[in-house]
C-alpha cells in the first residue's frame, strides 16, 4: 500500500481544485478501496478531448486499487448539462442516446481497464423513481440555491429562457452520487456547482459526503 503522501501526490497531478483537499486526505487514510465517479452524458457520437482527461484521472485510481464508477447519463443526457450554456441544449430522444452509448463503451476502453470498473446508466434508478418520489427530492432545494449556478444567475440577470427542466439537472447529478455511493466524483471545473449539489444530497440522506476533484477546461 502506498504511503498517503505518495498516493495524494499521484491524484491531486492535473488537478485545479479540490473540495475539500482535507477530506480527501481523511478519505485516503481509511485505506480501503473508495468509490470513484465519473458520469458522462452520450450527447454526440464521440467522446470529446475533456472527457479523456477524467477519463485519465479515473484510470489512475484504478491503478491505485479503488472503485471505478462510469456512469452514461442516458437520463441526463435527455436534459443535457447547462453549465457553461446560454442557451438550452437541444433535447435527444432515448434512441439516439442509447446509440451513442455504443460509441462512447468502445472509446472509453481505450483508457480504462476492465479490472475494478462499473459501468452503470443513472436510467436504473431515475426510471423507478415515481412522481411522488421526484417531489420530495425537489424540495429539498430553493429556487436561490439553483440560482447560485453561475450560468442560471448570468441567463436570468441578461433576460435569457432557463427552462425548469435544466434546473434539476444538478440535483440528478447529485442523485446519481447517493446511489453509487461516492467518495470522490471526477469533474471539469464547469462541475463543481453540480458536484457540490450532490454533496448537499448525501448529507440529507445520511452519507458522508463525496469529495470533488476538478481537472481544467
Amino acid at each position: 500500500m502506498k504511503k498517503t503522501d505518495e498516493i495524494l501526490s499521484i491524484v491531486k497531478r492535473g488537478v485545479v481544485d479540490i473540495v475539500t483537499e482535507e477530506e480527501l486526505i481523511k478519505k485516503i487514510k481509511k485505506g480501503k478501496p473508495l468509490n470513484i465517479k465519473l458520469g458522462i452524458d452520450p450527447t454526440a457520437p464521440d467522446i470529446h478531448l475533456g472527457h479523456t482527461v477524467t477519463l485519465n484521472k479515473l484510470k489512475q485510481f484504478q491503478e491505485l486499487g479503488h472503485n471505478a464508477i462510469l456512469i452514461f447519463g442516458d437520463f441526463t443526457a435527455m436534459i443535457g448539462d447547462p453549465s457553461g450554456r446560454m442557451s438550452e441544449r437541444p433535447q435527444l430522444s432515448r434512441e439516439d442516446i442509447m446509440e451513442n452509448v455504443k460509441f462512447y463503451k468502445k472509446q472509453a476502453f481505450k483508457i480504462l481497464k476492465k479490472e475494478n470498473l462499473k459501468i452503470v446508466f443513472n436510467g436504473e434508478w431515475f426510471s423507478q423513481l415515481d412522481f411522488s418520489s421526484i417531489i420530495k427530492l425537489l424540495s429539498k432545494f430553493t429556487i436561490a440555491q439553483m440560482f447560485e449556478h453561475e450560468y442560471f444567475d448570468l441567463r436570468f440577470k441578461k433576460g435569457y429562457p432557463i427552462g425548469l427542466h435544466e434546473l434539476i439537472y444538478p440535483i440528478m447529478q447529485g442523485y446519481d452520487s447517493i446511489m453509487v455511493k461516492a467518495d470522490i466524483e471526477l469533474g471539469g471545473t464547469d462541475q463543481k456547482f453540480n458536484v457540490i449539489i450532490g454533496r448537499f444530497l448525501q448529507r440529507e440522506f445520511g452519507h458522508e459526503p463525496q469529495v470533488g476533484l476538478f481537472t481544467p477546461i
